[in-house]
């Protein structure tokens, strides 16, 4: 577990899956966003999706909870390449009420991290849409830069990708 000023992070299992989960990809938001998110998303095929990550050793899938328990996104490393100490990172703040508030700052930093000095990883990358302009405000801020990777193929029209140099 790796735990912040405002959050915890864990494992994420298929106990996490509910109905306030599945709500997350149904937003309009996270439709626009996130490449997984659409509405005909289904329990049985969330479940699926958290169950095939369960205790792989090639990324790191964890729920975002607030001190009190309540799950209110994740963060997800997939693949960690530890050979090449590169890691490719997606996240998804599915409370919108929590939006906007410095969560994916603090969750990134700590569990880029973490990866670090637990796992040997030296670079983060991610692909973002160049439409999300607060994500990409808060990927700078964390130290993120626009450069190509070949793990995170984007449409250079719609999207970028970004590197952060542990």
């Amino acid at each position: 577990m790796i735990s912040t000023a405002r959050f915890y992070l864990r494992q994420l299992s298929v106990a996490d899956v509910s109905e306030r989960y599945l709500s997350w990809l149904r937003d309009e938001i996270a439709q626009r966003f996130i490449i997984g998110a659409h509405g005909d998303n289904d329990m049985d095929e969330l479940r699926s999706y958290v169950s095939q990550r369960e205790a792989r050793d090639d990324l790191l899938f964890l729920g975002i909870f607030t001190h009190d328990g309540t799950h209110i996104g994740n963060i997800k490393y997939e693949p960690i390449d530890s050979v090449r100490s590169v890691a490719v990172l997606g996240i998804l703040i599915g409370e919108a009420a929590w939006r906007g508030l410095g969560v994916a700052g603090e969750v990134i930093g700590s569990s880029a991290y973490w990866l670090r000095d637990n796992r040997g990883i030296k670079t983060i990358v991610l692909g973002v849409d160049r439409d999300n302009l607060p994500a990409i405000h808060a990927y700078k801020k964390l130290g993120f830069v626009d450069e190509f990777h070949p793990l995170v193929p984007v449409d250079a029209v719609a999207a970028c990708s970004m590197v952060w140099h542990l």
